[in-house]
């Protein structure tokens, strides 16, 4: 019997040692190849040939189903099974920082935010099914109040932006808001955001200066890449100048949400940091005051526009400020129609002009005490120089002596002998065309000492205030001249700008800082509307005082000027009803600005003289100093000087 034979009849026979089992077998195998037993043999023939290629068929056959079936779970089906695969997924949303308020230096809330919610689209976060974004659109559409298939359109649009987010709808109202927030687990891509909306509360008086906030541009967006697509930015004033201090950190805010986009919990939150506060220099009291002089005058005149300004001499602190007529910023803020934006564009009173930082004007007489210290620091006049005022210069032409050029003062019959204060007391242009251009064998400055010294006063270029928006005014000269017109320069040029008239044009702001500088023992500073940041614990960090020039001019030589500007007020052009209402003694300088070479015909009100007042007080130790233009309006004394008289006398009964 074979051994598997003998195995299967008695078992037991085998449990033998583990050695007598090994050389069992071992003689079994021997003796059955030596006896040529054909038992083991068979156990090693071929295989069939129809049975290796039935067993190859159904291996091929396996493996093709299983690569079709690895084909269609991570091509065909991939996202969708990655999503199966994972569960549920983690979506982020931003949290919109509080933008920080805006106050005046006494604590008045002059910016501050209220809730705006706005639809807000994550297009990689729709639905790619258009049946999905229908079922989105008939969610919106009846609580919007817009038909389903405009949502749908919009949707469509947005699915294929681009743009990380995009606003589907801005300013949903509350209640409105309230029903989306309910069905929010149907709109998955969609996020009800709640956005800073600007309030200003300055009642349009500081609009020029306070800027706005909107929606941020393209190319703001390349700029500004940290922001998103739908974010709020300044767009100018102090709100664009200060946008890093007052936009704050976005927070984060972390949802699962299962494969279809739906939110299923809460996971995490990182709260946004506010933007810091920001304080500035003015005192909305007296902007009050200030504003309302100023329209007060203008409407006296029959004007159209004025400006003015009140400075701390000494730091460069902007008090009040005015650009007449003005606009309200929240038309801006809270999106423009076109029917407001065309009718502020078309109003030729120019409300959207900054005047008091663009608007370039003659200055006319307000110049007076720069020239003075130019002369008097280039040593052309001392506190002795006299020159007789006859009303009138006349000056041949140098190639035709047959020709003559008459140069008159304001007074045709001329103001006598003059020396500067008394000069600058009654504003002799007879004086400062000798001062400016010579006369005679009197030697004056000459064009090139004159504009330098103008120059020096920061004339002809910005003063670098913090809102940005300035003009550089004008400053002529005889290369701009030749290049400008082919003429060149004659001593009628420098005569006209020795009065502040001619090409020479300047902001009020230029006028007041160079007024400042007067006013404060001859520092030339950089105004500021900036008092200081406080950020959100409290430690505010104080605007520094910027000085761009100082000592340039000698102090016996400004005390001379400062005597001049206050017999002005006493006694001069400026008397006399400042001196009998401030309980403080003033210092100031009229001004009457030609606007048309021809002077004011009678009939058309643009040709009439811009009305110039500059002043500080009290003029033995300046606290305040002021500039007011009346546009076309008159004598400076008539309109400009009233409205600084209001001004100082509530100023200095009030603060």
């Amino acid at each position: 019997m074979s051994l598997f034979g003998d195995f299967y009849e008695n078992p037991f026979k085998f449990k033998r040692s583990k050695k007598e089992l090994m050389v069992s077998r071992s003689e079994d195998w021997s003796a059955a190849i030596l006896s040529g037993s054909s038992d083991l043999v068979a156990s090693e023939s071929p295989v069939p040939k129809a049975i290796y290629f039935a067993l190859l068929a159904v291996v091929v056959a396996v493996t093709s189903l299983l690569l079709w079936r690895l084909f269609a779970l991570q091509i065909i089906h991939g996202q969708q099974n990655a999503l199966l695969a994972s569960g549920n997924r983690v979506k982020v949303s931003t949290i919109v920082a509080p933008r920080g308020a805006i106050y005046d230096r006494n604590g008045v809330v002059l910016a501050r935010n209220i809730a705006q919610f706005d639809l807000v689209v994550t297009p990689s976060q729709l639905p790619k099914a258009k049946v999905d974004l229908e079922a989105i659109s008939a969610v919106l559409g009846p609580i919007l109040g817009v038909p389903n298939g405009e949502v749908l359109l919009k949707l469509e649009e947005m699915q294929k932006s681009s743009q990380p987010e995009a606003v589907l709808i801005a300013g949903v109202d509350r209640e409105k808001s309230l029903q989306i927030d309910e069905k929010s687990r149907d709109l998955p891509g969609i996020n009800l955001e709640t956005t800073p909306q600007r309030e200003y509360l300055d009642a349009g008086m500081l609009a020029h200066f306070l800027g706005y906030i909107g929606r941020i541009s393209g190319e703001e967006w390349e700029q500004n890449p940290e922001y998103r697509p739908v974010d709020m930015i300044g767009k100018s004033g102090i709100e664009k100048s200060y946008e890093a201090e007052l936009k704050g950190i976005a927070g984060r805010e972390q949802v699962e949400v299962d494969a279809t986009g739906k939110p299923i919990r809460f996971l995490a939150r990182v709260e946004p940091t506010p933007g810091s506060n920001i304080i500035l220099s003015i005192d909305f009291e007296l902007q009050k005051q200030l504003y309302a002089a100023i329209k007060q005058q203008v409407e006296q005149a029959g004007s159209k526009a004025g400006a003015g300004v009140i400075i701390s001499p000494q730091t460069g602190e902007i008090l009040a400020a005015v650009s007449y007529p003005s606009y309200d910023a929240n038309l801006f803020a809270q999106g423009i129609s076109q029917a407001d934006y065309d009718r502020l564009i078309n109003d030729e009173a120019k409300p959207l002009l900054n005047r008091l930082t663009s608007g370039n004007y003659p200055i006319g007489s307000v110049v007076k005490p720069f020239i003075s210290i130019a002369g008097l620091q280039e040593n052309v006049i001392n506190a002795t120089t006299t020159i007789e005022d006859k009303g009138k210069l006349e000056v041949p032409n140098i190639y035709d002596p047959s020709v003559v050029y008459t140069f008159k003062g304001w007074k045709l019959e001329g103001l006598g002998v003059v020396n500067v204060v008394r000069a600058l007391q009654w504003s002799s242009d007879i004086f400062y065309y000798q001062v400016g251009g010579g006369y005679q064998s009197f030697r004056g400055l000459g064009e090139h000492r004159l504009l330098d010294w103008y120059a020096k006063f920061g004339f002809g270029k910005k003063t670098g205030i913090d809102i940005g928006e300035e003009s550089a005014g004008l400053l002529p000269s005889p290369e701009q001249k030749k290049k400008s017109t082919g003429e060149s320069w004659y001593t009628g040029d420098t005569y006209n700008i020795a009065i502040g008239q001619g090409d020479m044009r300047a902001t009020p702001l230029q006028v007041a800082m160079a007024n400042a500088a007067i006013a404060n023992g001859g520092k030339l500073i950089k105004p500021h509307l900036l008092l200081s940041v406080r950020p959100g614990d409290g430690q505010d960090k104080v605007a520094p005082v910027s000085v761009v020039k100082t000592d340039f001019i000698a102090p016996g030589n400004l005390k001379l000027v400062q005597q001049g500007m206050e017999a002005v007020v006493a006694e001069g052009t400026g008397c006399c009803s400042i001196k009998s209402t401030i309980p403080v003694a003033v210092a100031g300088k009229t001004g009457t600005a030609e606007t048309s070479s021809e002077g004011f015909d009678g009939k058309n009100p643009r040709t009439k003289p811009h009305a110039w007042f500059t002043a500080y007080a009290p003029a033995d130790n300046p606290r305040i100093s002021s500039v007011i233009i009346i546009e076309h309006s008159g004598e400076g004394a008539s309109f400009a000087l009233p409205a600084t008289r209001d001004v100082f006398k509530w100023y200095f009964l009030n603060r």
